[in-house]
């Protein structure tokens, strides 16, 4: 299973791309990617049926009297590292005769190392007894027969399946990912990444339910394999606090992705960072604390592959000035040409913020408020904007949360909500955002 990419709801969807970073240099193979948004679909899995055996083709293998399959010494499911040893597959069938082959294992062909000679994958399909665990198991078929491969002795659980056979690095051989579970209904579920490299088997655990999924971010054909890491756990099970984090496979390695695409973050983790905030303004403020930590976290890292240009703190300086002096047109052209220049300032993108809402352009407005919010999610002025541009553009339980936020989250509350109550005075201000900010006065006084 997987888990569908997340962004933060309504018009910000369009509102959240951030403008090309220098590439890190971090994996050769893959040339950079040009500038653009990265593509962010998910790439189903396959159940590896494109190499499945059924029937007869199947019972062959499995009564075949060479086929083996790992068998743990423990009943323990729950153990990262098992023991065990090579059985007969005939073995096992003698001791269950009423059950089928084709009810106990599931068999796969394939030729993942390029030889021309297959390898069979063999999954236990069902619990065989509870004094017996098998792993899924791979033998090698040539001119001598089969003979073992490998086994995966560090999947923990006691039910497998194959989620996905593919090729992910473009050298024609597959790569497989298997899964296990354990406990009632599954519950406890896990994934496994298995590979053959140039220096032996590799594998990448995954030790959390649907919190691995396929993209191709730069169209290359190449896969980069998503792996979210679960930050934060406070509060019930949806509210837990995750970071996605990249890898791929080189032909020999799992190795982390991050830096080769530096925008990734800005494009997915953070936004669904902060979605998160506002779909749970209303949680325990350590809750929204997780996820706060996990935004500064993100943004550490990404502040690795990009840096202020020279000269870009005088002209930021200059361009607020004509901001104070509601030289609109001027100001918003420099703080245009500072945000191309380096997308990471939060004093920038609330100028241009403001400088958007002098013209109304209020999707505009909101995507420099979220954006500031990346940089700095404390700051009291980008959750003020962000509700603005959110109350402007009708999307007012989002508009409500951003200004509770605006409150629980910058400072002390008192300070927080003399702060929209003074705006609620301004001169002019329109009554619907009048209304947003008693509500979300009111909303932000109930909770901790």
């Amino acid at each position: 299973m997987m888990v569908a990419l997340r962004a933060i709801g309504g018009p910000a969807i369009a509102a959240l791309a951030i403008g090309a970073l220098a590439p890190a240099v971090g994996w050769s193979a893959p040339k950079p990617h040009p500038p653009g948004r990265y593509d962010l679909s998910i790439l189903g899995f396959n159940d590896g049926d494109p190499f499945r055996l059924k029937g007869a083709e199947a019972e062959a293998i499995l009564l075949d009297p060479e086929a083996q399959i790992y068998q743990f010494q423990s009943t323990d499911w729950m153990a990262k590292t098992q023991r065990g040893a090579w059985v007969r597959v005939a073995e096992v069938l003698g001791r269950l005769p009423e059950r089928a082959p084709n009810e106990l294992f599931k068999v796969y062909r394939l030729d993942i190392d390029g030889e021309d000679a297959p390898e069979l994958i063999l999954i236990p399909s069902v619990i065989l007894s509870e004094q017996a665990r098998f792993a899924p198991s791979i033998l090698k078929v040539n001119g001598a027969g089969m003979s073992p491969r490998w086994a995966a002795t560090t999947l923990p659980g006691e039910r497998f399946r194959v989620l996905d056979i593919r090729d992910l690095n473009g050298d024609l051989d597959p790569e497989l990912l298997l899964g296990g579970e354990g406990g009632l209904s599954g519950f406890y579920q896990f994934m496994e990444l298995a590979a053959l490299g140039r220096d032996g088997w590799a594998v990448l655990d995954v030790p959390h339910v649907e919190s691995l999924h396929y993209v191709d971010l730069d169209r290359d054909n190449r896969i980069e394999i998503v792996v979210r890491e679960r930050v934060g756990r406070k509060g019930p099970a949806y509210q837990w606090t995750y970071i996605d984090h990249l890898h791929r496979w080189t032909g020999a390695r799992f190795e982390p992705a991050d830096a080769l695409f530096p925008r990734y973050h800005d494009e997915q983790t953070l936004p669904t960072l902060i979605g998160d905030l506002i779909d749970n303004h209303d949680a325990r403020l350590p809750i929204l604390e997780e996820k706060l930590a996990a935004i500064q976290r993100v943004r550490e890292l990404t502040r690795q592959w990009s840096s202020p240009p020279r000269g870009f703190h005088p002209k930021k300086v200059k361009a607020l000035g004509l901001l104070q002096k509601k030289q609109m047109r001027q100001a918003r052209t420099r703080l245009d040409a500072l945000d191309k220049a380096y997308p990471y300032d939060a004093q920038v993108l609330l100028g241009l913020a403001q400088a958007r809402a002098a013209g109304e352009e209020w999707e505009g407005v909101l995507d420099a408020a979220l954006r500031a919010l990346s940089v700095e999610p404390k700051n009291r002025e980008a959750w003020w904007w962000t509700g603005v541009a959110f109350t402007a553009l009708q999307e007012r339980s989002s508009a409500v949360a951003s200004l509770s936020l605006a409150v629980r989250l910058t400072g002390r509350r008192d300070e927080g909500i003399a702060f929209l109550r003074a705006r609620r005075a301004a001169p002019g201000m329109d009554s619907e955002l009048q209304a947003v900010i008693d509500q979300a006065i009111e909303q932000a006084a109930k909770v901790d």
